[in-house]
């Protein structure tokens, strides 16, 4: 697919997944029905659907502004990719992600990061291990080589310990499982649920005090790097 940079401010590409793997749903126009029909959208929210097969579909134009990431859709770009199911995603979709991705890259020379849905919201989406297949740091810059295979345990453990998520309250997944494990061996009071409530806020705010950071409660490389 060939990417035209808009003429528009962007500094964020986001990364989705439709929530479902019905064949019949592996098409942009059912996605902008969905979105127009039910949601009562002006368009479809994403700019770029990927199908099972590897196939970029436009969506909504590039120049417009997408609404997939409620409060965080000002400077950004929305690509989803078909699917649900971890294990169903497929080669050739990642493959195309990251031929676009590079694309998205080189056009803002570098100068745009890589998130996951999952970032901004108390979502699961997308699924699979996006960080592993564009090679991102914590930061969301494409720094490592990305892979359309799927990561094995030792390497997707490699990248997750190299390049952790930033985390703020609401997240949720192995990266907020593994720091509130983090936050337990240090002797903070933390329930292990993969969940950044408000309990583990208050764990980790007395971490970094105790650390000499700054008490946010966001965990960012500083933190991560104190919980070891």
């Amino acid at each position: 697919m060939q990417f035209e940079k808009p003429d528009r401010e962007v500094d964020r590409v986001f990364i989705h997944c439709s929530a479902t793997d019905h064949p019949n749903h592996d098409s942009v126009e059912v996605m902008r029905r969905w979105h127009v029909d039910d949601n009562g959208w002006s368009d479809v929210g994403y700019h770029v659907f990927i199908r099972k097969d590897g196939v970029a579909e436009a969506g909504r134009p590039l120049e417009r502004t997408p609404a997939a990431q409620a409060g965080n859709n000002t400077g950004t770009i929305a690509i989803c990719l078909h699917g649900l199911e971890e294990s169903k995603f497929t080669k050739a979709q990642f493959e195309t992600l990251i031929d676009l991705s590079r694309r998205i890259l080189a056009a803002y020379e570098g100068g745009v990061t890589f998130h996951g849905h999952n970032e901004v919201a108390a979502k699961d989406c997308p699924v699979f291990d996006y960080r592993a297949v564009l090679g991102l740091d914590a930061n969301g810059e494409m720094v490592f080589e990305p892979s359309a295979e799927p990561a094995t345990s030792d390497e997707a453990e490699a990248v997750s310990t190299a390049a952790e998520p930033l985390l703020r309250v609401t997240a949720r997944g192995p990266a907020v499982r593994r720091m509130q494990e983090r936050l337990k061996q240090a002797g903070h009071d933390v329930g292990v649920d993969g969940i950044f409530g408000h309990g583990t806020l208050a764990a980790l705010k007395a971490f970094q005090k105790a650390e000499g950071l700054t008490a946010d409660g966001i965990v960012g490389p500083r933190t991560w790097a104190a919980l070891g």
